[in-house]
């Protein structure tokens, strides 16, 4: 058996004029036979964001050295990847960024990305919400030790090109507030929207509509399409003037404002023209109580149409929003960029979880663009 052996490896090694095995393939082949994917890997526990700095810049390392790019500094870490500056030619600084990460929905997402920016160039306004995305490269990343010792992992490193922050006024014209406005420039902007009649008027009667009614014995009954203020006494007579009542309302000097006086004004005032019942019934609750519930969901109404949603309107009413999402009425700067993201689907790409953390800017021109495409999909698989 020790002959065997030996024999073997001299084949290996010695130029006899047959055809010579490399011994990487083979090791390389032997590693995909015990691959595993990243989601699988993630939900036991391991994803490369987790891995020390120098063995994760050792996978970077061996990613940049694929590209032909100089290796800079770790940027940051977030729940798909690690990001590190790189250069691809030679000279002075960063010009790219480097996304190393587990997760071939990553590199689909970019790589549809890169796709349809060069079929954009016709229509260099729409492509610039893209990012420019380079040649993806991978490599097989075996675990020397714990759970999955003997297995392996595909790493794929993501060049895309390196955008600055957004100015903090425009995140929050375009995001809204995140639980608190820190421009008052921002919250001044997004006040004067927020009251604007030509936004507000139709979310009152979107809010406070139903598909039926109760009258006074407490008996629901079907609105047969007239919707709007199911539940006020007068129906649409009512809720015209309830209407006047909220314009004539102080309006909000700032968030806190918002808040603590103005929104419940506006639900105590439609409380009170809540349709009255003679009797009360266990079956159905009564109009007062189904108007509070409905005004649960006003503040959120308002907002989402004035500023950019994570995800597209057909996908909103899986997360109980549906119709909450920039209209005609919506702020310019909103309106545009949300018009942006619909006109990317006539190109057969949709956008996917964009939001506040993962829009930035090109420093040279200031355009607007998303840094962050790993979740964009092709049409047809929604």
């Amino acid at each position: 058996m020790k002959s065997f052996f030996e024999g073997w490896r001299k084949y290996l090694i010695e130029d006899d004029g047959t055809e010579k095995i490399d011994v990487d393939v083979l090791a390389n082949k032997a590693s995909e036979k015990n691959m595993i994917s990243g989601r699988e890997a993630q939900q036991s526990g391991v994803n490369i964001i987790d891995f020390e700095p120098q063995p994760a810049r050792e996978i970077a390392q061996a990613l940049a050295d694929k590209l032909g790019a100089q290796l800079g500094e770790e940027l940051g870490r977030g729940a798909m990847g690690i990001v590190y500056a790189i250069r691809m030619e030679e000279g002075e600084g960063a010009d790219m960024i480097l996304k190393v990460t587990q997760f071939p929905h990553e590199k689909k997402g970019y790589t549809l990305t890169r796709w349809k920016k060069r079929e954009l160039k016709k229509n260099p306004e729409l492509a610039s919400i893209l990012p420019e995305v380079g040649d993806i490269v991978d490599i097989i990343y075996d675990f020397k030790e714990g759970w999955f010792r003997g297995r392996s992992i595909k790493i794929y490193g993501i060049p895309v090109e390196r955008l600055e922050p957004l100015p903090l006024r425009i995140k929050e014209q375009l995001f809204g507030h995140g639980g608190k406005f820190k421009n008052p420039e921002a919250e001044k902007d997004w006040l004067s929207a927020i009251t604007n009649p030509k936004l507000l008027i139709p979310v009152l009667r979107e809010t406070f509509s139903d598909d039926h009614t109760i009258d006074v014995d407490n008996q629901m009954h079907s609105t047969r399409g007239e919707r709007e203020y199911a539940y006020f006494e007068g129906r649409m007579d009512s809720g015209i003037e309830f209407e006047k009542e909220v314009l004539e309302l102080e309006p909000p000097r700032s968030f806190q404002d918002y808040l603590t006086r103005w929104l419940p004004q506006i639900s105590r005032r439609a409380v009170r023209r809540a349709q009255p019942v003679t009797s009360y019934s266990s079956m159905n609750a009564p109009p007062d109580r189904l108007i509070q519930r409905q005004s649960v969901s006003l503040a959120k109404q308002l907002e989402d149409r004035i500023k950019i949603p994570q995800y597209p309107p057909e996908a909103l009413k899986y997360f109980g929003v549906e119709g909450a999402y920039p209209k005609e009425d919506a702020p310019p700067q909103v309106r545009n960029f949300f018009n942006k993201l619909m006109e990317l689907e006539k190109y057969g790409a949709r956008f996917w979880d964009t939001h506040r953390d993962n829009v930035m800017m090109r420093p040279l021109t200031n355009e607007i663009v998303v840094s962050d495409v790993g979740l964009f999909k092709p049409v047809e698989e929604n």
